[in-house]
């Protein structure tokens, strides 16, 4: 298991029961490899952090993902 995995699944164990239960359904459909849809709460919540001047820059996002690759 890699380290990053691993580090989510120790964070997973400190949620409550009912978060555990949602985590581990969306990972079985993950794993299942069935099409993910967002719930309508979830589309709401991006479109209105959409509406938010609070976007990363070019280089937030390449340091983002500068980072997971570490």
């Amino acid at each position: 298991m890699n380290k990053q995995l691993s580090e989510a699944l120790a964070r997973l164990n400190e949620l409550p029961d009912e978060r555990q239960e949602a985590a581990a359904a969306l990972l079985f459909e993950f794993l299942d490899g069935d099409d993910f849809e967002l719930t309508p709460e979830q589309l709401a919540e991006i479109e209105r952090r959409l509406e938010k001047d609070d976007i990363a820059t070019d280089e937030e996002v390449k340091a983002f993902f500068a980072r997971m690759k570490a």
